[in-house]
This record gives structure tokens, C-alpha cells and sequence, in this order.
């Protein structure tokens, strides 16, 4: 599926195969593997490689460039993106997604989908993913795996797109749920640290959550540069 998420901003998703004959159709396409992935990831790895890279590359024909061309993988495992773009990759099970843009049009884009967090699992990394001021918004959510869920991604979303910035791994402390508006499924959430002179404490950014597919929660921000 390919949609433009904003008038700026290109959203593709595809659902994955977990078989060679996948593999072999992403191929003909121009999906290539790292050739240390070739020889060294088990099969799941791959077909989710290549599912991200096919939604990255529908995103950026969508943008104008038209032919497929590599997306390698940077020191931190992260995709590197053509010159002049910006984007952002996610899968689970079943499904991959990628947003893209071009760099004059948005500063800031991450995407990350997830499936629903179990109960057990929940109880585990509660309190690796909320603080006790976040929790009080969990009453807003059906469930508090729903809540943790939603939390979990939509931090993982805010790393993505500040990471071609910040270039280092944060923890979930460096953020923080400070707002929340329910109905239009849109959660706030502020840095807790100072990272440089646009990246400053408390800088609030707005991440947009939905339920995806079975059991999947889908998160995503923008933020479109200023002219």
C-alpha cells in the first residue's frame, strides 16, 4: 500500500513471505541483500530486509527517483538514505512499512510498527519503558499493554528520526510522555536531556498512533522544516 501520510511525506507498507521464492521475487525487482546477510541470516531475517528495503524504494519513486538503488547499512545498523532524502523503516511479523521525504521538506520523520505487547511481557519491561509520571496516561488506553505498546513505538519512532542527528543509541529515559490527546490518537513527548542547540530540554515533538492490521500498533512523526 502507498500513501501520501502528509502532502510531504510518502507511506508504503507490504506484507512479507517468509520463503525463498520471496526472496527471489524481491530480487527481480532490484532488492538486493548485504552480502554478509546473504551468507550469514537466517531466512526471516532476510525477507524482512528485503520487504523494508521494497517499501523504502516504493517511497522514494514516489518522491521522483525512479530507479531502485541501494540503502546500505550504516555503523549503527540504521539505513542510509539517498542524498537529499530522509526516511525511516520498520517491521514485525507479517508486515514491513517505510516513510520517506526529501530532506528540504522535513527535518525530522520516524515510523515504527509494532505488534501488541502480551501481559506477561508487559510486567517485564514496564518499568524499562514508563516512568510512574508516564503511567498516569495509561488510563486513557483500553489496556495497559495497549499503553505500553503505544509508549514502546512511539519512543521508537522519536529515536529513528532523531538518530541521523544525535548519531548514538539513547535509552527510553530520554524521553518522556508528556501529553496526550486521546481522541485524535496523538501522543507528546519531550527530551529529557540537551543534546545540541536544536535538540534542547523539555523540545516537544507529536507522534500519531494507530491500530495496524491484527494486534499491531503503528506510530509516526514529522516534523516539515520551516521555509
Amino acid at each position: 500500500m502507498r500513501k501520501s501520510l502528509t502532502s510531504k511525506v510518502v507511506f508504503v507498507s507490504t506484507n512479507i513471505s517468509y520463503d525463498n521464492e520471496y526472496l527471489y521475487r524481491m530480487s527481480s525487482i532490484g532488492i538486493r541483500l548485504p552480502s554478509q546477510m546473504v551468507s550469514e541470516a537466517v531466512l526471516k531475517r532476510k525477507c524482512e530486509f528485503a520487504a523494508g528495503r521494497y517499501c523504502a524504494f516504493e517511497a522514494l519513486q514516489s518522491l521522483g527517483i525512479s530507479k531502485p538503488i541501494d540503502i546500505p547499512i550504516g555503523p549503527n545498523r540504521e539505513p542510509v538514505w539517498p542524498a537529499n532524502t530522509i526516511g525511516s523503516i520498520s517491521h514485525c511479523q507479517g508486515i514491513a512499512v517505510a516513510v520517506a521525504a526529501y530532506c528540504s521538506d522535513v527535518t525530522y520523520l520516524g515510523v515504527d510498527i509494532e505488534p501488541l505487547i502480551s501481559p506477561e511481557i508487559c510486567n517485564q519491561i514496564w518499568h524499562c519503558v514508563v516512568c510512574e509520571k508516564e503511567s498516569k496516561y495509561s488510563k486513557e488506553f483500553s489496556s495497559r499493554e495497549t499503553f505500553l505498546t503505544v509508549v514502546f513505538s512511539a519512543k521508537e519512532a522519536l529515536y529513528k528520526a532523531l538518530f541521523p542527528r544525535i548519531k548514538q543509541v539513547v535509552g527510553f529515559d530520554a524521553v518522556k510522555v508528556s501529553g496526550l490527546e486521546a481522541k485524535k490518537q496523538i501522543m507528546s513527548l519531550s527530551l529529557n536531556f540537551r543534546f545540541d542547540d536544536s535538540l534542547t530540554f523539555d523540545q516537544t515533538f507529536l507522534v500519531h498512533y494507530q491500530a495496524y492490521s491484527d494486534q499491531k500498533i503503528l506510530t509516526f512523526l514529522h516534523q516539515e522544516r520551516e521555509k
